[in-house]
């Protein structure tokens, strides 16, 4: 198949021709009226656009409506409003009726944590009476378990909740509020031209005389159909609840600098009507199907802001009385009226709702209507794929409506029309079949049968129309009939008893018709650029073989036994000069041409009754074939761009680019059981591709900018769709995958690098590799059918069949991968660990888990590995960058949870439509984690948590403070990263990193709010204690005094420093493991890395010309290892005054509750059990100290060190129990260990204790039973 231009795949469009007076550039009034079709069409593209990203939160305020108080609501809007999205129960989902399947878009699931949101998105009630929907805010009324819980939570908190909400989808609600305006201001727009048409502002130009005109008619008729079509497609794709709350969210987030001036008229436009939809609409469900309109109070809606109904009565009669894209040439047969002006139809069903006393009382125009539109068919495409059902539309309340359908829609006669659909059906594959014989399409075959094989693709597409359209109907009575089910499965329809066609008999039309109308089109294609070639050599051979006929008649040649004519050699060689004179460039009109041959032909034919060349057969035999050549000219002729055009038309599917969705399973089936099926799809995409130009062919006669937008919307949304039909490959190859995984991970052995001979067989494992090499085999089967397809343009897109394929084996290794880390990092750390033996249990477990998904995901690899060249990819290459965005996407959403401004899936740059990465919902374990990285961060935190462990710097680990046993170290970390990669370790760190950033901003919080009311009593304390250098009287009162003020606030800083530390050891752990494995893996690397960066230190030079390569060059730098954490610089802050002097008094008040240990070389909690570690403390004061000025930290050690001085000082005059001079000594050491491990992690030289400390001192101090050299 050779690659189809992009213009080649545009779908039908009006046919409006280029030299039109209307549409000239110089005619204002028709540039004006384009201008408002074209509009028209980008609004709808945006309705759909928008349709699908309406953030989750106020799905599910619209869902817990339905169980607010009655009296809440508006009267407006009624009680029971979210019985749009299917019902009113506790399990319905409110995605089905207002977001797409499948959309990647998903910000937030409709799970709790949304719901969070619920209290202050109001709907229209809130405008009776802001001021106490304002005040119920601080007492949330409730009857969830998730509303009750919210009961307790302060207005404040409300507050930041809607503070957070707005930052994070401002953009969006104003993106709805403009929506919601452009489709008045489309109103109005068109509301003016007609007042500017009535009161002669075009001067030559009238409503009657734009209706007059080809062109003027179409646009006038499309402008008011569309403005129809985008009351439907709002009220269908945004049901009411969600306008109403969407315009009051604009209404209170951005009402103080936003423009509301027009919020009344939005208002009135987009109120609910506050109709339900039938909870069940037969079989098919269609209440949840966004491509089926349900009866909406459409003539209401259209009522709040129409348009004048003087012209909708004169647009209704043109369209009831005219062909307005004069179509005659695409179905010129009668029975094919109803869908040579299915597009009219389509606006007449829109428009009268613009004059709903038509359909109630006028019997007479509605009986003329249904019986030229709607005689046949009774489903109606609307726009874009959407349908409506007019045995559903047309009830009780348009009586004359509901009259003039019921006279056409009886059963007898829905049962005649889908008989003859099924045996059109059936005499269509018929033919289909016999034509799609190989060998059968040839060009002669072609330019002979031109007129059948249109003929035929008209019978196809009918046919294809008819049951595509009708198995949609929402009438049980009607979809029996048309829908009927047979147990026995057949190739064919079955044309006796229920003449039952399935979706499958559909699906089957629908591949061969598509592949018939490709071959033609790159047939007639092929025949128009050489028909100049066909002309020539026909009438050349037919020149020669006239020549040869007179040379024969000459009677002198060898072997001729004829007498000479020459009568015949006169007339044979004039032929010759006749056929030569032949030519189509002379400029004479091709029929002038046509008759010519005729009469040629005609002339041949009458000298074959000469008795002398009657009894020759030979003779005859050259005579027809000439007949023959000269007739090829005359078809190759008639071959224009109309038969091209025609078959674009005739093969439009604009109706059905919704409908052939549910027919995806059946698509899957055949390609499972016979993978060469994946030929027939590219037909069957480009036929679909046909529906993509006709919400942009009035854009592009507008050369607007708009139309790219559009294109590309229409575009994505049918490249979504192929990609979806054609996932069935990448789905069953990776099912093998995965087959393929579980062998080499369990079942095959690894080779060592030295086997004994007795051993091979045992190695060998013949068994296990040829069910290896049978499921490559039919892997490579799979790829090999959609490799053979050619690239094609499927709208505006190109589709490459090699990246579709890349593409979906992506997304399969994605879901998998992410479903397999879901599943098996999940740790059972429950809320009632308060023992050391179920810790150790939990840390195995922990420990297994690792183990077990680090095993499977190698299998994994393996197995990529194994296939790579049989499906063309790089599976090494595949598996880092999917394994890179899927570690990447996660830490980013869980660091969400410490950000206000959060990245949504929308913003995210590692989440795609194409290759999304699936969200898991919360653990009940961990419901506090996002997703596994956030698991596996609380499971290092947890297993090191300091109530019951104790970190030792110079053993590398956490140790078990009773047993000595460890249980998190350097062993741990290397297990981790062989489980999730360097990627994985990076990420834990980066997480980790935000956890220290969240800590530190709640401890400035904090001693903004709590330590500053102390302010006095610091400055007070500090002038006491000035200068450090020296001992001032009473300092032991000074202590004691200041230790009690701040007794209160000591908690938080434990707490604090505690959480900041121990995340800063697991970081510098991380740390060390990374630069382990870059120097065995990526040595180079690690090299080039640090020499780039010491360079750049060293240097004198900015780096804020090249933000994104410092970005990149700070990500290399954590992935090999280099830097320590303990440098790092979290936050920007203003100075805190009093913060070294409060410090000092947490060390008074903490470090005699610690004691130095020389099992481990660090301070350790003096009791088991109390949540203290004397390293995490220490890390988390010097990272603390490390965000501020470095005098900070040399004002610290000068306060330790004065107290030091003055604890000596006081340790030497003490005279008392030995047991208090024994616990005043422990304590001295232990505050010298705590100034020096200070200075040892903070990488501060011993002798910036010194300064304040002398060294003589020290070493006076030293005592051998603490083992502690300083």
């Amino acid at each position: 198949m050779e690659n189809a231009k992009p213009n080649e795949s545009a779908p039908p469009s009006p046919k409006v021709p280029s030299s039109s007076l209307f549409l000239s550039p110089e005619n204002l009034c028709g540039q004006t009226l384009l201008s408002i079709v074209g509009r028209g069409h980008s609004i709808l593209a945006d309705i759909r656009i928008l349709s699908d990203r309406v953030p989750a939160a106020f799905l599910a305020a619209a869902d817990l409506d339905s169980d607010k108080d009655e009296s809440c609501q508006d009267k407006n809007t009624g009680s029971g409003l979210f019985s749009l999205f299917g019902g009113t129960s506790s399990g319905s989902s409110s995605k089905a009726g207002t977001s797409s399947a499948g959309d990647v878009d998903g910000d937030e699931d409709d799970t709790e944590d949304v719901k969070k949101y619920v209290p202050f998105l109001f709907d229209f009630s809130y405008l009776h009476n802001p001021e106490e929907w304002e005040a119920s805010l601080s007492v949330v009324e409730s009857k969830t378990p998730q509303q009750q819980q919210q009961k307790s939570n302060s207005p404040e908190t409300l507050a930041e909740l809607e503070r957070e909400f707005a930052v994070n989808h401002r953009a969006a609600i104003e993106e709805y509020y403009e929506l919601f305006f452009s489709i008045y201001d489309y109103q109005a727009a068109v509301n003016q031209f007609a007042t500017d048409l009535t009161k002669g502002y075009f001067i030559q130009y009238t409503v009657e005389s734009v209706l007059l005109d080809l062109d003027g008619r179409a646009l006038l008729c499309e402008a008011v159909w569309l403005y129809g079509v985008m009351l439907i497609m709002m009220e269908r794709f945004l049901p009411g609840p969600i306008r109403e709350r969407l315009i009051i969210a604009y209404f209170r987030f951005c009402g103080r600098d936003g423009d509301i001036s027009r919020i009344d008229t939005i208002c009135k436009l987009c109120k609910s009507t506050g109709i339900v939809p039938p909870k069940s609409m037969t079989s098919a469900n269609f209440s949840s199907d966004k491509s089926f309109k349900y009866p909406m109070d459409d003539d209401k809606l259209f009522a709040r802001y129409p348009i004048p109904v003087d012209l909708v009565r004169n647009i209704v009669g043109v369209l009831i009385s005219d062909d307005i894209y004069q179509q005659a040439s695409v179905f010129p047969n009668i029975d094919h009226r109803s869908i040579r002006l299915s597009r009219q139809a389509s606006m007449l069903y829109v428009i009268l709702y613009f004059d709903p006393a038509v359909l109630r009382d006028e019997v007479g125009k509605l009986r003329e209507i249904v019986d030229k539109y709607f005689h046949d068919n009774w489903v109606v495409h609307v726009y874009a794929g959407l349908t409506a059902d007019l045995s559903l539309e047309w009830d009780d309340r348009f009586p004359a409506a509901k009259i003039a359908l019921d006279n056409v829609l009886k059963v007898d006669n829905v049962k005649r029309l889908h008989i003859n659909n099924a045996k059109l059906i059936g005499q269509c594959m018929a033919e289909l079949r016999a034509y799609l014989t190989m060998g059968i399409l040839t060009d002669k075959f072609v330019l002979d049968n031109k007129h059948d094989l249109l003929n035929c693709l008209r019978r196809c597409n009918i046919a294809a129309r008819w049951r595509i359209l009708h198995r949609r109907t929402s009438t049980q009575t009607y979809y029996d009939i048309v829908c009927v089910e047979s147990d026995q499965i057949t190739t064919d329809p079955k044309l006796e008893g229920n003449f039952v066609v399935s979706d499958t008999h559909v699906v089957s039309l629908l591949l061969l018709c598509s592949q018939l109308e490709m071959q033609l089109k790159d047939i007639f294609r092929e025949l128009l650029q050489k028909k100049g070639d066909i002309w020539m050599n026909c009438r050349e051979q037919a020149r020669k073989t006239m020549d040869d006929l007179a040379d024969y008649f000459k009677g002198d040649q060898t072997l001729a036994r004829v007498s000479r004519h020459d009568g015949l050699i006169v007339w044979f060689t004039s032929m010759s000069d006749e056929i030569r004179a032949l030519t189509y460039e002379s400029g004479d009109h091709f029929t002038v041409t046509g008759r010519e041959i005729q009469l040629c032909v005609q002339a041949l034919e009458e000298v074959e009754q000469y008795d002398l060349i009657d009894r020759d057969v030979q003779v005859k035999s050259f005579l027809e074939e000439s007949r023959g050549l000269l007739l090829q000219m005359a078809r190759a002729v008639g071959v224009s761009e109309s038969i091209c055009e025609d078959i674009r038309w005739i093969s439009d599917m604009s109706y059905g680019i919704e409908s052939v969705k549910s027919y995806v399973t059946i698509i899957h089936t055949r390609v499972s059981k016979d993978p060469s099926n994946v030929a027939l799809l590219q037909g069957f995409f480009l036929k679909l591709s046909s529906s993509l130009d006709g919400p942009v062919e009035r854009l592009k006669q507008l050369s607007s900018a708009e139309a790219m937008k559009v294109t590309e919307f229409y575009s994505a949304e049918l490249v979504s769709f192929v990609r979806k039909v054609l996932e069935i490959v990448p789905i069953s190859v990776f099912r093998l995958l995965v087959n393929m995984s579980d062998i080499f991970e369990r079942r095959l052995l690894r080779l060592p690098r030295k086997v004994a001979a007795d051993q091979l067989v045992t190695y060998s494992q013949t068994g296990e590799r040829y069910k290896l090499s049978m499921m490559a085999h039919e892997i490579s089967m799979f790829a090999e059918g959609i490799l053979g397809m050619e690239n094609s343009f499927v709208g505006g897109v190109e589709v490459n069949p090699r990246k579709l394929l890349d593409d979906g084996l992506r997304k399969e290794m994605v879901q998998h991968v992410s479903e397999l880390m879901n599943n098996i990092l999940q740790f059972d750390f429950s809320a009632d660990n308060e023992t050391t033996s179920s810790l150790l249990r939990n840390q195995a477990s922990a420990m297994r888990s690792l183990t077990s998904l680090s095993k499977r995901l190698e299998g994994f690899r393996s197995s990529l590995d194994c296939i790579e060249d049989f499906v063309a990819f790089d599976g090494s290459k595949m598996w880092h960058e999917e394994m890179a965005r899927i570690i990447s996407y996660n830490v980013e959403q869980e660091v969400n949870k410490y950000l206000l401004k959060k990245v949504l899936d929308s913003d995210s740059k590692f989440q795609s439509k194409v290759i999304p990465i699936p969200r898991f919902p919360k653990t009940q374990n961990e419901p506090s984690c996002v997703n596994f990285m956030g698991r596996a961060m609380s499971m290092l935190l947890k297993i090191t948590e300091a109530q019951y462990t104790t970190y030792s710097l110079e053993r590398g680990g956490w140790f078990m403070s009773d047993g000595g046993t460890e249980v998190c170290g350097l062993k741990t970390v290397a297990l981790l990263r062989d489980a999730i990669g360097i990627y994985g370790l990076v990420g834990i760190d980066r997480l980790l990193s935000y956890r220290i950033l969240h800590e530190l901003h709640r401890f400035v919080k904090f001693f903004r709010t709590n330590v500053s009311k102390h302010g006095v009593l610091l400055e007070q304390l500090r002038d006491e204690l000035y200068p450090e250098w020296k001992a001032p009287l009473n300092v032991i009162s000074i202590y004691a005094h200041g230790s009690r003020k701040t007794e209160m606030l000591m908690l938080p800083m434990l707490t604090c420093f505690r959480r900041v530390g121990q995340a800063q050891l697991l970081r510098r752990m991380i740390r060390y493991e990374l630069q382990r494995a870059a120097r065995v893996d990526a040595k180079l690397l690690q090299l080039a890395v640090s020499t780039l960066n010491a360079s750049l230190l060293s240097s004198n030079q900015t780096f804020t010309d090249h933000p994104d390569d410092m970005k990149k060059l700070f990500e290399l730098t954590i992935a090999v290892g280099s830097g320590d954490p303990m440098d790092t610089v979290f936050m920007a802050t203003d100075p805190l005054e009093g913060l070294p002097l409060l410090l000092l008094f947490f060390i008074i008040t903490y470090v005699p509750k610690i004691k130095y240990d020389p099992n481990y070389g660090s301070l350790a909690k003096g009791k088991g059990g109390y949540p203290i570690d004397g390293w995490p403390i220490i890390a988390g004061c010097a990272t603390m100290l490390k965000q501020f000025h470095p005098s900070y930290a040399k004002s610290f050690l000068a306060y330790i060190g004065q107290f030091i001085r003055v604890s000596v000082q006081t340790y030497a005059e003490k005279k008392g129990k030995k047991e208090e001079i024994s616990r005043l000594a422990l304590d001295l050491s232990g505050t010298i260990a705590f100034a020096c491990q200070f200075c040892d992690i903070s990488n501060l030289p011993r002798s910036a204790l010194n300064e304040f400390v002398p060294q003589y001192l020290l070493e006076i101090l030293y005592d051998d039973d603490l083992e502690y050299n300083v």
